[in-house]
């Protein structure tokens, strides 16, 4: 009897955290809604102060208190700055949103931003070059520069996940920022860019033809968490987490098409303000070294969480809390 009224509270429990997540979910889902149409009808000032109002209501929550303490956790040497941190991270994904949403409708336009570039590898010039940009999960109006035919003066690809197809709270939600930040894109882009969905094999032999003709880019987030068959990812320690699983995807890409790979990371340092830091070129191993695949990805797995220590609340994926933040050894 103690066994199976053990069991039943787990089910019940189980059972309350997954309502609880699907009301986070369906709320999250409609304050983006209601952000959207304010960005696309609203002046930006509006739209951004109402992001900032969810922001706020966000800090002040539970789930705010619950994210300072993560902070504090994960970055003992920021304990100071635990708040801000918490609130910021909270508040960029509906941030982000009221940016892509109005770059989607010309109301804003980022070729007018100013946009430091710091340690820029002079192949990003040259017309015959071409490379794979691996990059991170950051501020996504951050990202939006990358885009620009002035930072990538490239035939560019990019690789991004599918509108999630699920009918629940989640999907919906990420539908919702998806549709923003794909026709983002190809806005800035004046729709001369080819977006991957990451599905099935098809959009890696397309990405190879991309990167064999001379001048073409492919923009890729190598930290994208591993979703897929059993076995097919590669399991290291990052940014918190003390295991978490990736594709070695963009290091496979390199050696197959023999093309080097740049680690990229902008960042928001001010109102339409934004720093692109760039990493030493890595240039692609040998097409059988198959071994070079997880050497590769660790190390653009340990420059992007250099930069994430750095910034935090600029990093719009989850930490993990086995680890912490190193101000010291900068790890």
């Amino acid at each position: 009897m103690p066994s199976g009224f053990g069991a039943m509270s787990a089910l019940v429990s189980q059972g309350a955290r997954t309502i609880a997540a699907h009301i986070a979910e369906s709320l999250r889902a409609t304050e983006l809604s209601v952000l959207g149409v304010v960005a696309r009808c609203a002046p930006r000032a509006w739209a951004r102060a109402m992001a900032g109002g969810v922001q706020a209501l966000m800090a002040c929550s539970p789930v705010g208190a619950r994210t300072r303490q993560e902070m504090r956790e994960t970055f003992p040497g920021q304990r100071r700055d635990a708040a801000r941190l918490a609130a910021e991270w909270l508040g960029r994904p509906f941030r982000d949103h009221v940016n892509s949403v109005r770059v989607a409708n010309g109301l804003e336009q980022p070729r007018d931003w100013t946009i430091e570039m710091r340690g820029a590898p002079e192949m990003l010039q040259d017309p015959s070059q071409s490379f794979i940009v691996a990059t991170g999960h950051f501020s996504r109006e951050a990202m939006t520069v990358l885009y620009l035919p002035s930072v990538l003066p490239k035939r560019l690809a990019t690789v991004v996940a599918p509108l999630a197809k699920q009918k629940t709270p989640h999907g919906a939600r990420v539908r919702i920022q998806m549709r923003a930040i794909r026709k983002g894109i190809e806005r800035v882009r004046n729709g001369d860019v080819y977006i991957a969905d990451v599905e099935g094999r098809a959009f890696l032999v397309r990405l190879l033809h991309h990167l064999r003709e001379p001048g073409g880019a492919v923009i890729i987030a190598t930290d994208a968490a591993w979703h897929g068959e059993k076995g097919g990812g590669y399991t290291r320690p990052f940014a918190g987490f003390a295991s978490q699983t990736f594709a070695l995807g963009t290091a496979r890409l390199a050696r197959m098409s023999q093309r080097p790979i740049v680690t990229c990371v902008p960042f928001l340092d001010g109102d339409r303000r934004v720093v692109v830091e760039w990493s030493p070129v890595i240039q692609p191993p040998a097409r059988d070294d198959a071994d070079a695949d997880a050497r590769i990805t660790d190390e653009i797995l340990d420059w992007i969480e250099r930069r994430i220590g750095e910034r935090p609340g600029q990093y719009v994926s989850g930490f993990g809390h086995e680890r912490h933040w190193s101000t010291v050894a900068q790890c």
